[in-house]
């Protein structure tokens, strides 16, 4: 079963138009049709049904597309392997953290990262489907929360347990609290992220299990906003304690959390099938290093 066969099929599921898929295979359809006949005749069973002018894939061809779309990746990560073999020192790595919070932690390790493989280009691109783009191949190493789906391909390391916490203009009454419950939160002046942000999530489920809602003041998906916000006394808003102590103590006040405290754990994943490069085994352990 040759390789351009099984390209020329591929690329006829994907189109599910001979024509088309000969223009991006760049061959005549005539040819690309005695690719497909060939490789019917050596499995020996249709693999497209034509009806007219439109074609579906069989059961059969469903089956082989599966496995023939796993052989492709596979020898992608072959090249990607041989590739970082011989360079060692060049491409790209593409790392998945959750919005606003979590990559502003990671700057030491970015920093430490970048002095080892300066020629590396890093992407830190901020997304809630971490899990799913890390499935797909899109990103190379994720850092979520747990808990992550049950999947065979993924790799999962626990990397630490964070708490969220209140934080308060310095300037404010209430700055000389040292905790607050998270009942007391209906009663007070809040500004948070939208409901769709996974910090906010968070503060809605234990909220909602304790039988009460939150009702911000104002909502913004900018985090130097937030910032602004609490800093000139606006609201007070809930972010995971790590992410505050790194912000100025001259302008903010932190008051913890309890019954309950907000907490979520955070781990890294990578597939387990894909082919992860030095680069992204050393951006690996200098994170590990960081947190534990």
């Amino acid at each position: 079963m040759e390789l351009r066969y099984l390209e020329a099929f591929k690329t006829v599921c994907e189109q599910l138009h001979f024509t088309k898929a000969a223009e991006m295979l760049n061959i005549a359809q005539p040819t690309l049709s005695q690719q497909i006949k060939a490789l019917e005749e050596e499995i020996g069973t249709p693999l497209f049904d034509r009806l007219g002018k439109k074609i579906l894939v069989t059961e059969a061809g469903q089956i082989l597309y599966h496995h023939c779309t796993q052989i492709f990746r596979n020898l992608d990560y072959a090249y990607d392997a041989i590739n970082d073999l011989r360079t060692m020192q060049r491409g790209k790595l593409v790392l998945g953290v959750l919005p606003c919070d979590v990559d502003e932690l990671l700057t030491p390790a970015v920093i430490e990262f970048h002095q080892t493989f300066p020629n590396i280009q890093l992407l830190i691109q901020d997304s809630d489907q971490i899990v799913e783009e890390v499935l797909e191949g899109s990103i190379d190493i994720g850092i979520t929360t747990v808990p992550v789906i049950h999947d065979s391909r993924l790799i999962h390391l626990p990397l630490y347990t964070e708490q969220f916490a209140l934080a308060i203009s310095k300037n404010s009454e209430l700055a000389i609290r040292s905790e607050v419950t998270l009942k007391e939160l209906k009663d007070w002046k809040l500004v948070l992220f939208p409901d769709h942000h996974p910090c906010r999530k968070l503060i809605n489920s234990l909220c909602e299990e304790q039988d009460f809602s939150v009702s911000p003041i104002i909502e913004t998906s900018a985090m130097i906003s937030l910032m602004r916000l609490v800093k000139n006394n606006v609201g007070a808003t809930v972010l995971p304690k790590p992410l505050l102590q790194s912000w100025d103590e001259r302008f903010y006040h932190i008051i913890n959390l309890i019954e309950p405290t907000p907490e979520r754990d955070i781990s890294i994943i990578y597939r387990s099938d894909k082919f992860l490069s030095q680069a992204g085994r050393t951006f690996i352990s200098k994170v590990m290093k960081q947190f534990t």
